[in-house]
Formats: C-alpha cells, structure tokens, sequence
C-alpha cells in the first residue's frame, strides 16, 4: 500500500528573503508551477484542503511564509 501523494509532497515554500531574491520572471513561474501541481493533485482526486499559499496568491498577495 502506498500511501497518496499531497500538495505537501511536491510544494516549495519559500522564505520572504528567497521571494525577494529571485526575478519578477522566476515569481511568475512559481506561482503557475505551484497553481498547476494543486491542479493537476485535485484532477487525480486529491481529497485534501486548499493551502493557505495559493489562496494567498489568488488574492494576488506574495506567497512567502
């Protein structure tokens, strides 16, 4: 048995200095990254809550913790 995968598993938190480090360019592709991995959990049936960082970047807020 093996147990399912989850947004934990795959998701990269960054840290306010790492978001602050990296390029516009970057930014815009962790957000999509992490938007499509949630995507792509939920279409395999992935049961599990909505994390707190892509409804932070929904509401175009910075997704660092």
């Amino acid at each position: 048995w093996q147990e399912p995968v989850t947004f934990e598993d795959i998701a990269v938190y960054l840290s306010r200095a790492e978001w602050d480090a990296i390029a516009v360019g970057q930014r815009d592709l962790y957000r999509s990254v992490m938007l499509d991995n949630y995507e792509l959990l939920t279409s395999l049936g992935y049961p599990g809550p909505k994390p707190d960082v892509l409804y932070r970047m929904e509401r175009g807020e910075e997704p660092w913790i």
